[in-house]
Protein backbone atom coordinates (compact mmCIF):
# COMPACT_ATOMS: atom_id res chain seq x y z
CA UNK A 1 0.00 0.00 0.00
CA UNK A 2 1.41 3.38 -0.95
CA UNK A 3 0.15 6.57 0.58
CA UNK A 4 1.09 9.89 -0.90
CA UNK A 5 0.95 12.89 1.34
CA UNK A 6 1.75 16.41 0.27
CA UNK A 7 3.57 18.38 2.94
CA UNK A 8 4.22 22.06 2.98
CA UNK A 9 7.81 23.27 2.77
CA UNK A 10 7.62 24.31 6.41
CA UNK A 11 6.47 20.83 7.47
CA UNK A 12 9.20 19.17 5.41
CA UNK A 13 11.79 21.46 6.99
CA UNK A 14 10.59 20.74 10.53
CA UNK A 15 10.54 16.98 9.94
CA UNK A 16 14.06 17.03 8.50
CA UNK A 17 15.34 19.01 11.51
CA UNK A 18 13.97 16.50 14.00
CA UNK A 19 15.37 13.58 12.05
CA UNK A 20 12.27 12.10 10.45
CA UNK A 21 13.02 11.02 6.90
CA UNK A 22 10.50 11.88 4.22
CA UNK A 23 11.41 8.92 2.03
CA UNK A 24 12.70 5.45 2.77
CA UNK A 25 14.51 3.09 0.43
CA UNK A 26 12.09 0.21 -0.23
CA UNK A 27 14.95 -2.18 -1.08
CA UNK A 28 16.77 -1.54 2.23
CA UNK A 29 14.13 -0.71 4.79
CA UNK A 30 15.51 0.51 8.07
CA UNK A 31 15.27 -2.00 10.88
CA UNK A 32 13.13 -0.19 13.36
CA UNK A 33 11.50 -3.13 15.07
CA UNK A 34 13.84 -3.14 18.06
CA UNK A 35 12.33 -3.69 21.45
CA UNK A 36 13.73 -3.11 24.93
CA UNK A 37 12.93 -5.71 27.55
CA UNK A 38 13.72 -4.98 31.16
CA UNK A 39 14.78 -7.87 33.33
CA UNK A 40 14.85 -8.43 37.06
CA UNK A 41 16.66 -11.50 38.33
CA UNK A 42 16.58 -12.62 41.93
CA UNK A 43 17.96 -15.91 43.14
CA UNK A 44 17.44 -18.22 40.14
CA UNK A 45 14.23 -16.58 38.91
CA UNK A 46 14.41 -14.29 35.88
CA UNK A 47 11.50 -11.95 35.19
CA UNK A 48 10.98 -9.95 31.99
CA UNK A 49 9.04 -6.69 31.84
CA UNK A 50 8.00 -3.96 29.41
CA UNK A 51 9.13 -1.31 31.94
CA UNK A 52 11.82 -1.11 34.58
CA UNK A 53 10.87 -2.67 37.91
CA UNK A 54 11.95 0.63 39.50
CA UNK A 55 8.92 2.29 37.85
CA UNK A 56 6.37 -0.10 39.40
CA UNK A 57 4.09 1.04 42.23
CA UNK A 58 4.69 -0.54 45.63
CA UNK A 59 1.78 -3.02 45.29
CA UNK A 60 3.18 -4.42 42.03
CA UNK A 61 6.68 -4.75 43.53
CA UNK A 62 5.25 -6.63 46.52
CA UNK A 63 3.38 -8.98 44.19
CA UNK A 64 6.53 -9.60 42.14
CA UNK A 65 8.52 -10.33 45.32
CA UNK A 66 5.79 -12.73 46.49
CA UNK A 67 5.81 -14.59 43.15
CA UNK A 68 9.61 -14.92 43.20
CA UNK A 69 9.56 -15.88 46.88
CA UNK A 70 7.09 -18.70 46.26
CA UNK A 71 9.37 -20.56 43.85
CA UNK A 72 12.87 -19.26 44.54
CA UNK A 73 15.88 -21.39 45.01
CA UNK A 74 19.27 -20.57 46.53
CA UNK A 75 19.66 -16.98 47.71
CA UNK A 76 21.59 -14.74 45.33
CA UNK A 77 21.72 -10.97 44.99
CA UNK A 78 19.16 -9.33 42.72
CA UNK A 79 20.22 -7.83 39.42
CA UNK A 80 18.36 -5.88 36.82
CA UNK A 81 18.92 -4.24 33.47
CA UNK A 82 17.67 -3.92 29.95
CA UNK A 83 18.36 -5.89 26.76
CA UNK A 84 17.47 -4.94 23.20
CA UNK A 85 16.43 -7.29 20.43
CA UNK A 86 14.65 -7.37 17.12
CA UNK A 87 13.08 -10.04 14.96
CA UNK A 88 16.43 -10.32 13.14
CA UNK A 89 18.43 -10.67 16.39
CA UNK A 90 16.29 -12.27 19.10
CA UNK A 91 17.31 -12.47 22.75
CA UNK A 92 19.05 -15.55 23.98
CA UNK A 93 19.93 -16.99 27.37
CA UNK A 94 23.43 -15.47 27.28
CA UNK A 95 21.96 -11.95 27.46
CA UNK A 96 21.30 -12.45 31.17
CA UNK A 97 23.71 -12.79 34.09
CA UNK A 98 24.03 -16.21 35.67
CA UNK A 99 21.39 -17.62 33.36
CA UNK A 100 22.83 -21.12 33.31
CA UNK A 101 21.15 -22.10 36.58
CA UNK A 102 17.76 -20.50 36.03
CA UNK A 103 14.84 -22.29 37.63
CA UNK A 104 12.22 -20.23 35.80
CA UNK A 105 11.81 -17.31 33.42
CA UNK A 106 8.59 -15.36 33.83
CA UNK A 107 7.46 -12.93 31.15
CA UNK A 108 5.15 -10.15 32.35
CA UNK A 109 4.94 -8.59 28.88
CA UNK A 110 4.32 -9.39 25.21
CA UNK A 111 7.45 -10.85 23.57
CA UNK A 112 6.39 -12.10 20.12
CA UNK A 113 9.05 -14.78 19.49
CA UNK A 114 11.98 -12.62 20.53
CA UNK A 115 13.66 -15.27 22.67
CA UNK A 116 15.85 -18.22 21.77
CA UNK A 117 16.78 -20.85 24.33
CA UNK A 118 14.58 -19.62 27.18
CA UNK A 119 11.68 -21.71 28.42
CA UNK A 120 9.24 -18.92 29.23
CA UNK A 121 6.25 -18.89 31.53
CA UNK A 122 4.02 -16.19 30.09
CA UNK A 123 2.08 -14.28 32.69
CA UNK A 124 -0.41 -11.44 32.73
CA UNK A 125 1.07 -8.13 33.85
CA UNK A 126 1.37 -7.45 37.56
CA UNK A 127 -1.21 -4.67 37.24
CA UNK A 128 -3.70 -7.06 35.59
CA UNK A 129 -3.20 -9.64 38.34
CA UNK A 130 -3.80 -7.05 41.06
CA UNK A 131 -7.09 -6.04 39.47
CA UNK A 132 -8.22 -9.62 38.70
CA UNK A 133 -7.21 -12.24 41.33
CA UNK A 134 -8.25 -15.11 39.03
CA UNK A 135 -5.19 -14.34 36.91
CA UNK A 136 -2.97 -15.02 39.95
CA UNK A 137 -4.50 -18.48 40.24
CA UNK A 138 -3.69 -19.21 36.59
CA UNK A 139 -0.07 -18.18 37.11
CA UNK A 140 0.17 -20.18 40.32
CA UNK A 141 -0.99 -23.32 38.49
CA UNK A 142 1.97 -22.87 36.12
CA UNK A 143 4.42 -22.20 38.98
CA UNK A 144 3.27 -24.87 41.43
CA UNK A 145 5.36 -27.68 39.85
CA UNK A 146 8.48 -25.49 40.22
CA UNK A 147 8.02 -25.04 43.95
CA UNK A 148 9.06 -28.59 44.79
CA UNK A 149 12.16 -28.61 42.58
Amino acid sequence: MIALVTLSNKSQYILSKIGIPLFEDAKNPSINDEINIYFFQKDNILTLHANSVDEYPEKEIKLLEAIIGAIRGPSKPASQGVVTASSQEPFDQNDFKESSDLKATLAFCELENLFDGLDLIVSPTLKEMLSNPDLKRELWSKLKPLKST
